[in-house]
């Protein structure tokens, strides 16, 4: 492995402080650099500092100091920009592990744990000056300046956008020939706190009183006398309500100068859950099994995974373990695998822990993550529900973290870097701190369950499905029956519509009773495609080369539209290609079905829930808040649905598509086909109603088709886990997916091969016979956004540590234990 540590060379060195930091320089280095620290500034690690790096100062965050090092020459530390530590030393820790686990640039895996909106980049400003002299001759020359005469200081980036090209090298010219100045500098960071202007009354009331009489004797209308008023009745007002009383500035002045009233600046925090209102709940009671499951954790400590049939009561579990952490004077973190289900879990949580409950996700505007990022620190809120990126919150004293859903590969980071699953990230962490770890799920992920049984980790069986009784305690409850439409019978039998007969009548069934009703379908859009039926003509998206979906969200324009990249294309009503009127959608997609439930169903309340509707921020709120209320009938959705939802009128769940994925080019295909039948199966019947479920297929002899319908894991898991011994895939290799982009097909292959070649003669150098080294082939999406991706794959025991040796260009993606390979 390379050295990981550079010094930053041009000034003394040997004995004194010294510092290893992490720069915020831009470029993709695992390295951190070391500084001299000056005598008399006080820097400890986990501090932000700037630090000179070639001709700029740059944004640094402190990781160790040390008092001697063996290099020529360093640099000193410019100064501390913040003199309280922002990491403690097991993020520090963590960011360092995430960066060799992954093989991630230092200062992203660092950033991963810093505040939202902390990071300052640099950036190249660019000024007019005072007394320019003529024009230059090149027109291109020309259009910079008068830019730049127009709009004053302006970021590089900013006049690119506005001028098109500019090269660094014609800017340093025009600013030799005294036409223009460039500067480098700091980017303001993204997030600050929000302060407040305020103003309240600090002089004796009956002062105040008096004056005020006095303003209005002379003036009934005097705005002076208004203010007081105000004051008199709130004492302290924000500044804004002040002027809205026709205040200016020289009335506040005044007062001031007479000892009545203070302007101030206050600190205001940015609450995501401050319109939410808990009513709180009385202490659970356990069912024996959840009880012992609790006690078992909470005695033992250390890694366990809870595999427990949906409805269990595994929820129940960590309630019971947060309140005993909380108890304990410790922090926990409870994490779900999507933004949808924040809200059901933020009001489970908040009814118990309100005032001590806060929420990280993506869903949140910046100055909201920064305000409570600083509220965990402060140890102001020791609860904390979020998803992926809550793993890195800053929670002093932490005692537990759990994952719901362990299975779900929303937990794995894909873009930017680092490319990290939250589930190994957690174990670290809770290595790191000693807290306890809790994985939870009905389908546990194969790698997680294997752990379980070579005892790596401890794992407790909840066997049962249970009801709460309205005394608050559980009773037994019954797992949902599952029944397989074949349909290819369906089309013996006549139906060519997209719902089975016994689908529809368990829906109306459904609907005359009150209750709820599931679609689910394993796509967004309204149709998979468009397909000519006589010339076969197929509309494509030119950048990303993969087949447009139809989009019918607006009847009165339909379009075609790349998902991956947005391009919108207008839906042509003959084909294209031949003029045949035969050109029509093939396949079915959640704007299809919902349209279909429409039909099929008259007057019920349909709606959909998929990635598209759902984007606006508070959506997912909304549409769990109308179907608590009981204002849907039937939702339609992909798999933002088979996640954890509780809704206890929801009795039928129709899979329209159940056997799409199964052969999919991805050793997790059957996996993730078995764990998605099964998690949206168990959102039938979760109370006191029995639950009805239909997977309509065309493979109903397919494995994990089976095990689903008969709610057996390990008859699943025995299967898979044979095939992945026999073809060599996790948990008995690790693998890392390398991936080429570049608008130019043949050198995209031409730099792929060189790499993948180089690899090969570094392992065979090195006397290994592994890891493998798998193409370069072909991505499975071949090109996307107008560039093509090429694919190498390594596949081995410690794939990492030869990728380690190998530098790879910015155009190179690495993606250390990938959770696809499409």
């Amino acid at each position: 492995m390379q050295d990981m540590t550079r010094s930053a060379a041009g000034g003394a060195a040997g004995a004194g402080r010294f510092a290893e930091v992490a720069v915020n320089s831009g470029q993709p280095t695992r390295m951190t650099f070391t500084y001299a620290v000056p005598p008399g500034l006080d820097v400890a690690p986990g501090q932000a500092v700037f630090v000179p790096y070639g001709a700029r100062v740059l944004q640094g965050i402190v990781l160790e100091c040390h008092d001697r090092m063996e290099l020529e020459e360093v640099r000193p530390i410019q100064a501390v920009a913040d003199p309280v530590p922002v990491l403690d030393q097991a993020h520090i820790a963590l960011a360092r592990w995430l960066s060799e686990t992954y093989l991630a640039p230092i200062w992203d895996c660092v950033a991963t744990c810093l505040p939202s909106g902390y990071g300052q980049k640099a950036v190249t400003m660019v000024s007019p000056v005072d007394v320019p002299p003529l024009l230059p001759v090149y027109p291109k020359d020309q259009k910079i300046l008068q830019y730049v005469g127009a709009h004053g200081r302006v970021p590089v980036d900013q006049l690119r956008e506005s001028v098109g090209s500019v090269s660094m090298q014609t800017l340093r010219r025009l600013q030799e020939h005294g036409h223009l100045t460039v500067v480098q500098g700091l980017a303001r960071p993204a997030a600050q706190a929000k302060l407040e202007r305020r103003v309240r009354l600090v002089g004796e009331r009956p002062m105040a009183e008096a004056r005020a009489e006095e303003l209005e004797a002379k003036s009934a209308r005097s705005i002076a006398a208004r203010v007081l008023r105000l004051l008199l009745e709130r004492h302290d007002v924000p500044l804004a309500e002040i002027r809205a009383t026709g205040a200016q500035p020289g009335h506040l002045r005044t007062l001031e100068a007479q000892g009545l009233i203070e302007q101030y600046q206050q600190r205001v925090e940015r609450d995501p859950l401050a319109g939410w209102r808990f009513e709180p709940k009385p202490e659970l009671v356990l069912a024996p099994a959840q009880q012992a499951a609790a006690d078992r954790i909470w005695e033992n400590r250390g890694s366990w995974l809870i595999h427990g049939v949906t409805g269990s009561g595994k929820t129940e579990v960590y309630l019971d373990l947060v309140r005993r952490t909380i108890e304990a004077g410790k922090g926990a973190i409870v994490l779900v695998p999507e933004i949808s289900l924040t809200p059901q879990a933020i009001r489970r949580y908040g009814e118990r822990f309100g005032e001590t409950l806060t929420v990280l996700h993506s869903g949140l505007g910046t100055g909201e993550l920064y305000d409570q990022w600083y509220r965990i620190q402060r140890g102001d809120a020791r609860l904390v529900i979020g998803s992926r990126s809550a793993i890195f919150a800053p929670v002093p004293n932490l005692g537990l973290v759990v994952l719901d859903e362990e299975h779900e590969w929303s937990y794995k980071q894909t873009d930017p870097q680092p490319r990290y699953h939250t589930r190994d990230a957690a174990r670290e962490l809770c290595r790191l701190t000693g807290a306890t770890l809790v994985l939870g799920s009905a389908t546990p992920d194969v790698v997680t369950y294997h752990r379980t049984e070579i005892g790596e980790m401890g794992r407790i069986e909840l066997t049962e499905r249970l009801a709460p009784l309205e005394d608050g305690r559980v009773g037994p409850g019954t797992m949902p029956h599952i029944s397989v439409v074949d349909m290819r019978e369906e089309l013996k039998a006549g139906n060519r519509g997209v719902f089975s007969f016994p689908l529809q009548r368990a829906i109306k069934r459904a609907l005359a009773d009150g209750e709820q009703s599931i679609l689910f379908v394993n796509r967004r859009g309204s149709a998979r495609f468009m397909l000519c039926r006589d010339c076969g003509f197929l509309p494509m998206c030119p950048s990303c080369e993969l087949a447009f979906s139809l989009d019918l969200s607006d009847a009165t324009r339909p379009l075609l539209r790349c998902h991956h990249c947005g391009r919108t294309k207008r839906l042509d009503e003959r084909c294209p290609k031949c003029d045949s009127t035969r050109y029509r959608p093939f396949g079915v997609g959640t704007q299809r079905i919902e349209q279909e439930a429409r039909k099929t169903f008259p007057g019920a309340r349909v709606a959909r829930w998929d990635s598209d509707v759902a984007s606006r921020k508070g959506s997912h709120e909304a549409i769990v808040r109308r179907l608590e209320a009981g204002e849907i009938d039937i939702v339609v959705g992909t798999q933002m649905l088979a996640k954890g939802l509780d809704l206890p009128q929801m009795t039928v769940v129709g899979v329209v598509d159940a056997d799409v994925g199964l052969s999919l080019p991805d050793y997790h295909a059957q996996e993730r086909t078995f764990q998605l039948l099964s998690q949206v199966a168990g959102r039938a019947g979760r109370r006191d109603k029995p639950g009805w479920v239909y997977f309509q297929t065309y493979e109903p002899e397919a494995t994990p088709i089976v095990a689903a319908a008969n709610h057996d894991y390990q008859s699943f898991f025995e299967d898979e886990i044979a095939h992945r011994r026999r073809a060599g895939y996790p948990p008995f290799t690790r693998l890392v997916r390398l991936v080429f982009r570049h608008q130019n097909r043949e050198h995209g292959l031409q730099e792929a091969s060189r790499v993948a070649g180089e690899l090969r003669m570094r392992r065979d150098a090195a006397g290994r016979g592994e890891p493998d080294v798998l193409g370069p082939q072909p991505a499975y999406i071949a090109r996307l956004r107008g560039e093509y991706r090429w694919q190498i794959l390594l596949r081995g025991r410690h794939p990492a540590e030869l990728v380690a040796r190998v530098r790879l260009g910015s155009n190179w993606a690495v993606d250390v234990d990938p959770a696809s390979l499409l």
